[in-house]
Parts: C-alpha cells; sequence; structure tokens
C-alpha cells in the first residue's frame, strides 16, 4: 500500500467488480467520486477506496485515479496517489496507458491521443 511499483512488477492480478459511487466530501458539501474494488458479487474491498476519483481513459482499459488514505493511529492519516488500471481481460505491462500528465488547462492535446488515426476519406 502507498508505494509505486514498476508496471512489469505487477505480476498478480486483483479480480472484482469495480464501482464509482458518489460521496460529500467533508463539510463542504461538495460531491466527489469515490472507488471501490469489490469481490465479486459481495461488499467486500480488495483494495482500500480511492477518494476523489477520476476516470482518465476509458479505451482498451479503464484508469482510475484517486488518493488511497491510510489512518496511522488516532488522528493520523497518509494520503497516497494511485491508480487502477481495470481490464477484462489481462494486458501486458507495455501496453498499458501511459502515466497521466498534469491536468491540462488548455483544452485536448494530440500527444494524449492514443487511438489510432481513421483513414482519410
Amino acid at each position: 500500500m502507498g508505494e509505486r511499483k514498476s508496471r512489469h512488477k505487477l505480476v498478480e492480478a486483483l479480480h472484482g467488480d469495480v464501482r464509482l459511487e458518489p460521496y460529500h466530501v467533508g463539510w463542504t458539501g461538495r460531491t466527489a467520486l469515490l472507488a471501490c474494488l469489490f469481490r465479486p458479487g459481495t461488499r467486500e474491498e480488495l483494495l482500500p477506496r480511492l477518494e476523489r476519483a477520476r476516470l482518465l481513459r476509458l479505451r482498451e482499459a479503464l484508469t482510475v485515479t484517486g488518493i488511497e488514505s491510510i489512518p496511522r493511529g488516532r488522528k493520523s492519516v497518509e494520503h497516497y496517489r494511485q491508480t487502477w488500471i481495470c481490464a477484462a481481460a489481462p494486458i501486458a505491462p507495455e501496453r498499458w496507458p501511459r502515466r497521466p500528465g498534469p491536468r491540462l488547462s488548455c483544452g485536448f492535446d494530440p500527444e494524449d491521443d492514443d487511438a489510432e488515426d481513421l483513414p482519410a476519406t
């Protein structure tokens, strides 16, 4: 939990149901997404939840990023940025979506487009 791992060191896949649920963030009343991975057909969590989850990409795999919060005592919580790559079938690590860059405020960047171009007509 909470440590960066190389995509080539991740050999064990978890199989479960991914759910994205809205929740209220603190006292502000803002709504954000909470990502959970459950054992199929149950509410047993297989991974710590991702708070403030965002969907980054939906092509060959669903890419979800968020904040993992780990309690470390009565009043201490450590926060870690995490990314999940969710797919119906295994994907070789070299074909995983690349690491997301900073949020762009200027709109679409063609460098982020991993879809194949359509033939010209």
